[in-house]
């Protein structure tokens, strides 16, 4: 019985351990506070011009989570444009959506990667917008 407690004691004391120093994405949002989990980078500004629009769908796969990376770098046709508002809008409204985390880029640069999680068992639906704002 004391084998049992010993080895549940520290596999419980590793998981924690592990939680708390394993390194987080650059921005990341929690993933079970709102019906949809929508995720927001920087503040949308007067004169913001909707430079891409992604509606990236991944189809569910069983005891699976699913991912779908974004990425976008501003044209160089658009030069002096610089990114200052990010939305992943998630369609699903029902705590069955997924995750939008920064990877790199995004408020102030040129590009963005975002990345997709979806929770096991479930699909991504997402609608994705880049803004941006001329640097003067």
């Amino acid at each position: 019985m004391y084998r049992l407690f010993a080895s549940t004691a520290v596999g419980l004391f590793v998981a924690i351990a592990v939680n708390v120093l394993v390194p987080q994405p650059v921005a990341a949002v929690s993933c079970g506070q709102n019906q949809s989990h929508n995720a927001f980078f920087g503040q949308r500004q007067l004169g913001d011009r909707l430079l891409f629009t992604n509606h990236p769908k991944v189809d569910y796969k069983l005891w699976r989570v699913v991912t779908y990376d974004v990425d976008y770098k501003i044209p160089p046709t658009t030069p002096n444009y610089v990114i200052s508002y990010v939305e992943a809008l998630d369609q699903f409204t029902d705590h069955n959506g997924g995750c939008a985390m920064l990877q790199s880029g995004g408020v102030g640069s040129d590009y963005v990667k975002l990345h997709l999680k979806s929770q096991r068992n479930h699909g991504l639906d997402f609608v994705v917008r880049v803004y941006a704002a001329k640097r003067y």
